[in-house]
This record gives structure tokens, C-alpha cells and sequence, in this order.
């Protein structure tokens, strides 16, 4: 074998030796280690918000089936106090904050008139206006805010205007809307049973402690008519009578505030279902039920999604996850 052959060889083995090691070199495995712990930590927090997303729902649920009163309770104060510290105190977004004093003020005034014994025969009506006008203003400041924004989305508004001071307008809206109209949702409906009870023809857990005559409305104790009443001085409010399935006769205004603003779908007096379809006599009532739903949903992100969120960044904390 020549020389320059042996040198051929002599090098390709040293090459082969050098190269070796970039094949088998321990050091390589672990590189990709760190990736595997951000994604196993990754999945055990997806997995734990899940599992507290999911395990609430259960737990408001079966909190609201059992002991609704305190459940009532509870969500009104948070939908109350909640939003004023976020966006009022600690995002110094003085015009909401300006709003929810005045509202609040106003809110406070209803319900001591509802609370009052002996309760005045025009203050469910003045409670349920009141209210009445409250869901009215929010429905239309929500539909305006929603419609803007319907406008941007859809490129319709950058056909003449190009900036976003309009989108801007339309989401604060939208917000008022949704938060003041569950608000006054929740607040209506604990004057209503307040209001009821004072009266004594309502007992949300057993029998009436009053036994109604006939013709009397059951919710503001006014007569309804004189065919039944013997005492000429007694106060009477023939205007607009209804009378439901069950026989029981009441004021419209009334009863319509009991059903559609009190969320009530019994009669005060028997509690026998009542049909809301009844009350429907415009075609843009439906609209206003889906509004109402969507209340639901704005009470539950407003108030427990918070709550679920700071006990899921808890348990990050606790395991330590990142």
C-alpha cells in the first residue's frame, strides 16, 4: 500500500472520530426538556381553569336551588359594589362613577318606600315605574350602543368616518345598558317580594296571612271595583282591570309590573302559573324577553366570573405555576 493511500485512510478515520461525537454527545438530549415543562405546566393550568370554570357553574346552581335568598343577596351586592371599585375607584372612570352615586341615591329612596309598614297603596306602582323607566332607558342606550358597533363591524360607519371615537361610544353604551338594566332587574325584584309580604296576600314560603276579598289587587290592596265593597269611603281604581287564569283580579299596571319587571310568573295570591304570553301585546315584546336573557348572562360575568378567575390565579399561585 503507497503512501499517499495510507494518508487517505489516516484521514478519513480521524474525520470519521471527529464526527462521531456530534451523533452521540449526551449533552444534546436534554435541550428540549425545558419545553416540556412549560408545556405539562401549561396543561395543568389549562386543566384547573376548566375544572373551576365547570365546578362553579355547579355550585351557583345548586346554591341558587337551595338557599335562593341568600344567593339573591349575595350577587345583588356584588353587581352593586364590583363594577363602582374596578372601573370607578381603581380605573378612575369618573363619569361611570358620577352615574352609579346618582342611581344609587335614587335607588336607595325606592326601596325605603318599599320597605315601609304600613305600605301606601300607590307605592308598588311608583316602584314598578320607576323601574319601568330604569329597563327602558337601559334597553335604548344598550340597542344604541349595540347598533354602533353593528355599524363598525359591518365597515359601514368608515364609509364616512375613519376614526374610532364612534366604536368607542358604542361600547360604553352598550355597557351602561347591560349593567344598569340587571342591576335594576335584581333591585325590583327584592322590592316585589318586600312589598307583597307587607301586604300580607303574598308568602313566598307558605299561605297568605290575609284573605283576599274579591275584587281587592292583591299587590297594591286597592279594590278593583265596587260590586264588592260595602264601605263607600274605600279606596277604588277601576282603570284597567285584569284578571288572570286563577280568577283573581288585578290592577294592569300592577300585575304587569308583578310579571315583567318583578320576574314573577304566579299569581300573589294562589301562586298558580300565570301565562306571560298574555302581556305580550306588542310585536317588539319578544325582542325585550331575549334582552332580558342576555341580563342573565351580563349578571354572571359581572359577578361570579371575577370570583372565578381570582380563586383560578390562587391555585396558580399555590402549585406555583407560572
Amino acid at each position: 500500500m503507497s503512501e499517499e493511500t495510507t494518508n487517505i485512510l489516516n484521514i478519513t478515520s480521524s474525520a470519521e472520530n471527529q464526527t462521531e461525537p456530534q451523533y452521540n454527545n449526551p449533552t444534546e438530549e436534554p435541550i428540549s426538556s425545558p419545553n416540556n415543562d412549560f408545556e405539562k405546566q401549561h396543561g395543568t393550568m389549562a386543566l384547573i381553569l376548566l375544572a373551576a370554570l365547570f365546578g362553579f357553574q355547579f355550585l351557583i346552581l345548586y346554591w341558587k336551588s337551595k338557599h335562593y335568598r341568600s344567593f339573591q343577596a349575595v350577587t345583588l351586592v356584588g353587581l352593586w359594589l364590583i363594577p363602582m371599585y374596578f372601573f370607578g375607584l381603581q380605573a378612575h372612570f369618573w363619569r361611570f362613577l358620577s352615574i352609579w352615586v346618582l342611581y344609587s341615591i335614587a335607588n336607595s329612596w325606592v326601596l325605603y318606600l318599599a320597605s315601609r309598614k304600613p305600605l301606601d297603596h300607590q307605592t308598588p306602582r311608583l316602584v314598578y315605574k320607576w323601574f319601568s323607566v330604569v329597563y327602558k332607558v337601559s334597553y335604548a342606550i344598550g340597542i344604541t350602543g349595540y347598533t354602533i358597533i353593528m355599524l363598525y363591524f359591518f365597515g359601514f360607519v368608515q364609509l364616512f368616518y375613519s376614526g374610532t371615537d364612534g366604536f368607542e361610544l358604542g361600547a360604553i353604551l352598550l355597557s351602561y345598558g347591560l349593567y344598569f338594566g340587571v342591576l335594576g332587574r335584581d333591585f325590583v325584584e327584592i322590592c316585589t317580594d318586600r312589598m307583597a309580604s307587607t301586604l300580607g296576600y303574598y308568602n313566598k314560603d307558605g299561605f297568605p296571612r290575609r284573605h283576599l276579598r274579591a275584587d281587592i289587587c292583591a299587590i297594591c290592596g286597592v279594590a278593583a271595583s265596587r260590586s264588592n265593597t260595602t264601605n263607600d269611603n274605600e279606596k277604588v281604581d277601576q282603570n284597567h282591570v285584569f284578571q288572570l287564569a286563577c280568577k283573581h283580579v288585578f290592577h294592569d299596571e300592577c300585575i304587569r309590573g308583578w310579571c315583567l319587571i318583578g320576574k314573577k310568573d304566579i299569581c300573589p295570591y294562589c301562586k298558580e302559573k300565570v301565562d306571560l304570553k298574555e302581556f305580550k301585546t306588542n310585536p317588539w315584546d319578544t325582542q325585550q324577553q331575549l334582552y332580558l336573557s342576555l341580563l342573565d348572562g351580563v349578571r354572571y360575568l359581572v359577578v361570579w366570573q371575577p370570583v372565578i378567575f381570582a380563586v383560578v390565579q390562587l391555585a396558580y399561585t399555590l402549585f406555583g405555576l407560572e
